[in-house]
Formats: structure tokens, sequence, C-alpha cells
């Protein structure tokens, strides 16, 4: 029995899930493209497509040391968030998964719930928060505000691969 005739349908027959998937990927990723097609452009407005082609942005770019000394704790961030969130987030879906925990349900629904929260009121309460206990402006408060941004998309991920590899050792 050839592989083509153990599929339930043919790949022809899901011709059109294969044109819509690409469409959806065009859809999100175009966005993108624009937007670094037109920061090539000589033009002190944004347009597309670009009258004239320049490397005007990328020069004020790196001219600034504002917007490098920016880029430098924007890394620093995202590097110490992945470097706490990552254990963390681990650690908190192995005792889930494993049940150890007494609240392992109220805090698998308040993981989730915080996905839903809009992130600017998270950002408005953070910042009133660091305002009162000093931590505004400070690296430690962005690591802080960002792993507990990350940690559920961490709990969430490794849960589920944890859960996917036990239910296939299971089958």
């Amino acid at each position: 029995m050839s592989a083509e005739n153990s599929l339930p349908i043919s790949h022809w027959q899901r011709l059109w899930l294969y044109l819509l998937g690409g469409l959806v990927m065009l859809f999100l990723i175009a966005p993108s493209v624009i937007i670094v097609i037109m920061s090539f452009s000589g033009s002190t407005l944004l347009q597309f497509p670009p009258q004239q082609w320049s490397l005007r942005w990328y020069e004020s770019y790196f001219g600034s040391v504002e917007w490098r000394d920016a880029t430098v704790v924007s890394v620093k961030v995202a590097v110490m968030t992945a470097i706490v969130a990552t254990p963390l987030g681990t650690a908190a879906a192995y005792a889930i998964n494993a049940g150890t925990l007494r609240l392992t349900g109220a805090i698998n629904a308040l993981l989730t719930a915080s996905l839903i929260i809009p992130v600017i009121l998270i950002g408005i309460g953070t910042f009133f928060l660091y305002a009162r206990i000093g931590l505004n402006n400070t690296l430690t408060g962005l690591v802080i505000a960002h792993t507990v941004q990350a940690l559920p998309l961490v709990v969430l991920t490794v849960l589920s691969g944890l859960r996917a590899t036990i239910s296939w050792f299971m089958s």
C-alpha cells in the first residue's frame, strides 16, 4: 500500500487548504516586507513604493548614540528575560504536569487568564506599581516585567510539550 493511498484525502483534494494557508502567510508577512522596503526610502515621509532609494534612515540609526544605547538595553533585557523565564517556566510546567502542586488548576487558569488581559493595562499597572517601589527606569524592573509576561507563554508551551510526549509514550 503506497503512502498516497493511506491518506484519507489526496494532496490534490487539499489544494484549497494549501492555498488558504499560503494566503494567510502572505497576509501576515506582507506588512513586514512593506516596512523593510519603505525603510530604504530617501524621502522625509513614509511612502510606498519609495520614489527614491537611500540608506539615510540606517545612517541616522547607526549614527545615533541614543538609538544604539536603546538597542543594547533591549538586547540585555531580552537575554536576561530568557535566562530567567525559561527555567522558571519549565519548572512550573513540570510541577503542573506532575500534579505535585495543590493549586494546579488555579495556577493553570491564572497563567491562561494573564494572556487575555490587554498588555497596555498590564503596562499601566506595572508603571504605577514600580513608581511606588522605585523600579521605574531600571534594568531590573524591565526584566521582571518582561519575565512576568513571558512566563505564561513558557509554561503553556512546555506543558503542551510534556503532555504530548506523555500521551505519545502511553499510546
